[in-house]
């Protein structure tokens, strides 16, 4: 089941100003340090392990990303994989014999309009409920398939059971990729320690100099490292705040379902239009 964090429950929004709030309060401390000791060799002697210092952030925050990035399109082409293996199955259902194949079809009708989330309120809930209710019909439709043995040839069963698997095995690879598999605690520890020290030592090496903040270069390095955050922060999470992964795929299967279960009702719908 999903388990809200606190970080789940923000709005993006709200964590952008976060992360630079705290990155501008990193480089202040490194500034106000500075200040004690102004001097410009001093200045220029930390200036090579600043550099070494943005370089190796940048690579983490390059691979942090890359993983984040891939995890999210990995999502997004299961969304369209569940959809075509749950149609190949109501395809499938014309195997079985009466009442099952009915009874099948309008189970798998219910499965498609579940998994077509809309309610994007309070998140935790409605994720669970549909895990819960999702893994309900599973079982009702696994026992459809069961109770049609005697009345079915084994060979199309088989064909049946097979499609069916593979939408049972496509949920569980879903809640995986979008609830289990986020970015480890200890990349996140590591990026946030090699981001205050880099920003910190980027304010020491400005206030060694006792010439100001230069805010003109500070806002915007700052800013840029806040927005690449923000955005790995966005990607990494279950339920998204602006960068969305379509449902098209299954709602165009559900759309798809209407017309050949209630093709009365889709011929009322149009004379009405």
């Amino acid at each position: 089941m999903y388990q809200e964090s606190f970080i789940d429950s923000l709005s993006i929004f709200i964590i952008l100003g976060l992360i630079f709030g705290a990155i501008a309060l990193m480089f202040e401390f490194g500034y106000r340090l500075a200040l004690r000791f102004p001097s410009n060799e001093y200045s220029q002697s930390i200036s090579p392990m600043a550099t070494g210092l943005a370089s190796l952030l940048a690579f983490i925050l390059a691979i942090t990303f890359s993983m984040a990035a891939a995890k999210s399109g990995e999502r997004k082409q299961l969304v369209l994989t569940e959809a075509n293996a749950v149609g190949t199955t109501i395809l499938r259902t014309g195997l079985l014999a009466e009442p099952y194949r009915s009874r099948s079809r309008e189970l798998l009708r219910e499965y498609v309009t579940l998994r077509v989330v809309q309610n994007k309120e309070d998140p935790k809930r409605v994720i669970n409920n549909i895990i819960k209710e999702s893994e309900t019909l599973q079982l009702k439709l696994w026992n459809q398939a069961i109770d049609s043995h005697g009345s079915t040839s084994p060979e199309l069963l088989l064909l049946y059971i097979n499609s069916l698997n593979e939408v049972i095995d496509i949920h569980t690879e879903r809640m995986n990729k979008g609830i289990r598999g986020r970015i480890p605690m200890s990349i996140w520890f590591t990026l946030g320690l090699l981001t205050f020290l880099t920003i910190a030592l980027n304010g020491v090496q400005v206030g060694a100099q006792n010439k100001g903040r230069a805010l003109v270069a500070a806002l915007p390095f700052a800013l840029a490292f806040s927005l690449v955050l923000t955005l790995i922060v966005e990607l990494d999470r279950p339920v998204r705040t602006i960068i969305e992964i379509s449902q098209q795929p299954l709602v165009d299967l559900r759309d798809s379902l209407d017309k050949v279960l209630y093709p009365d009702d889709v011929g009322k719908l149009k004379l009405s239009e």
